[in-house]
């Protein structure tokens, strides 16, 4: 015997993955405050009550998106990571941990495809392109230290 149900019912029986989503979330938490000094800490960088904290750890209940964002922002991680576990986990990257190889050799080969010290040559200036790619470094570091501040 066949039994009738309604759209309703089924739409009860399966949850269309949310019960998997807040688990996953509820993990990316956990995993960012734990690493973020833990939960009392988070709560005292992030306002967000202590309660309130261990209760989206334990998956206990939904965070508000305020919460969340306060949380993310204590934790320096993006939003959009915590909720998809997409895009850039980190969102304040510190300036000690500029690779200033990386950037160093990404601004020689930019330089070098651009011809940039023929084109200073012929304004008047007589700088190694490698002084350059330090200006550079420095400039960056520069504008992460200021950024981190405010």
């Amino acid at each position: 015997m066949v039994r009738a149900t309604t759209k309703s019912q089924e739409n009860d029986d399966d949850d269309f993955g949310v019960e998997a989503l807040k688990s996953e979330i509820s993990e990316r938490i956990r995993k960012t405050i734990r690493e973020s000094g833990g939960n009392a800490v988070v709560a005292e960088k992030s306002g967000v009550p202590l309660r309130t904290i261990g209760n989206y750890t334990r998956g206990l209940s939904e965070p508000k998106i305020v919460s969340l964002s306060r949380i993310a922002k204590a934790c320096g991680v993006s939003l959009d990571w915590i909720a998809t576990g997409e895009y850039f986990k980190n969102t304040n990257a510190a300036p000690d941990e500029l690779d200033e190889e990386l950037m160093t050799a990404v601004v020689l080969e930019v330089s070098k495809a651009l011809n940039l010290q023929q084109v200073l040559k012929d304004a008047g200036f007589q700088l190694p392109i490698e002084t350059i790619a330090a200006a550079y470094v420095a400039t960056y570091r520069a504008a992460l230290k200021e950024e981190r501040s405010n």
